[in-house]
């Protein structure tokens, strides 16, 4: 298994490259705008909101990961793409130290939680774990209290301390076989530590190779069953942005279907006076969503689906292209895999109806997902979660 190389770079690490690069690019103002597992699935650098900027970071970054680049080589890359880009946003004060403390930060963090997710491929066979400290100049006291314990690999003290666990951990973990914990004088694994306050950090306290891969369920059938039940994850809440608990109610630019539309001819025929075979709509952030109507013939599948969701079909146009809010947030299902999802919230006042609010959901590549409406202008906290995309201006 390579191991973190003496001059500060990784040696080439495929699973480290395919974790990295099955992340999705997410414009960022603040490091806790995503929060522990989110972040094995969206690259971002706190205060890069400009696309074509975290594009360039990303290569800088992959290229450390794939070629072994070393931090010098880092920091030569973040200097170009800096001044091309004008980014200002890149440090505090500007200085030598600030450059140094900030590049560090970006290309260790990357570089070991890339290395730690990769490794979890191998390691997850093992039915124990062995806790690595690796010694730098002012170690963690509590780290070192953790070298060279063997715990179960499936004993939960894993799930918040498996490295990097905390900023600049260099901490690694080693697969340990039954025959091997004895071989070490062990008749049974160690037991997990008692918890400490602070340790690991809040923002750190998550198995990177678990966010990253997922639990896995041993029946194939139910795994492919569950594999489309997702939930959100608790994201940073709407009212840390200063958004108001009530979406405002606004006058619809379309009128629902007529209740007789539920049959498969109906609805695509409706469909198809809507928005063609499908149509490309664009949002107030200027990022383009994909209108299929796969969606519609997957409610067709079942009868239950069609539970009045239908009728809403003309008002999608309206909440991707005029929404209330567009939040991005990180989904899991039950296989404890997490994917990136938009979700676009609007309210609507039918007449002579109560307040609708209408949730739009977009998976990954800008593809419309799912469509579901509430009765009422309650706040909708599980939409209204995350990373803040756009906002219509509070008066």
């Amino acid at each position: 298994m390579p191991t973190p190389d003496v001059r500060g770079s990784f040696r080439s690490l495929p699973e480290a490259e395919r974790y990295f690069r099955q992340k999705v690019n997410l414009p960022t103002r603040r490091w806790d705008e995503l929060w522990q597992g989110q972040h094995a699935r969206a690259f971002v650098v706190a205060g890069a909101t400009r696309d074509a900027l975290l594009a360039d970071l990303r290569e800088a970054v992959d290229a450390a990961i794939s070629r072994g680049e070393t931090l010098a080589d880092f920091r030569a890359r973040f200097r170009d793409i800096v001044e091309r880009h004008g980014w200002r946003g890149w440090t505090g004060d500007g200085t030598t130290a600030g450059f140094n403390w900030r590049t560090s930060v970006i290309y260790h963090t990357n570089l070991r939680t890339a290395y730690m997710a990769g490794r979890w491929e191998t390691l997850k066979a093992f039915p124990y774990l062995k806790y690595h400290h690796n010694t730098v100049r002012n170690p963690r006291e509590q780290h070192k209290a953790w070298d060279g314990k063997i715990i179960a690999a499936d004993d939960p003290w894993w799930q918040t301390h498996y490295p990097p666990n905390g900023w600049g951990c260099r901490c690694t973990v080693t697969g340990v076989s039954a025959a091997r914990l004895h071989a070490e004088g062990k008749t049974a694994p160690d037991p997990a530590p008692p918890p400490v306050e602070g340790e690991p950090p809040p923002e750190w306290a998550y198995h990177v190779g678990v966010a990253d891969q997922g639990r896995e369920i041993a029946d194939p059938l139910l795994a492919k069953t569950l594999d489309s039940r997702w939930s959100e994850l608790p994201g940073r809440p709407y009212h840390a942005y200063g958004r108001p608990d009530q979406v405002p109610v606004d006058a619809p630019r379309a009128m629902p279907l007529a209740d007789a539309e539920r049959s498969p001819e109906a609805l695509h025929a409706a469909w198809r006076r809507l928005y063609g075979d499908s149509a490309t709509l664009q949002d107030p952030s200027g990022a383009e969503v994909l209108l299929s109507p796969r969606v519609i013939e997957h409610w067709l599948e079942d009868p239950k689906r069609l539970d009045g969701r239908q009728k809403y079909l003309p008002l999608l146009r309206e909440t991707i292209e005029a929404p209330f809010e567009i939040w991005a947030n990180f989904a899991r299902n039950a296989r404890g895999q997490v994917g990136l999802r938009r979700y676009y919230v609007k309210t609507v006042r039918l007449e002579g109806r109560k307040a609708l609010t209408l949730i739009a959901e977009v998976l990954p590549g800008g593809v419309w997902g799912s469509f579901d409406f509430f009765r009422g202008a309650r706040p909708q906290p599980r939409s209204r979660q995350g990373l803040l995309v756009w906002g219509r201006p509070v008066e």
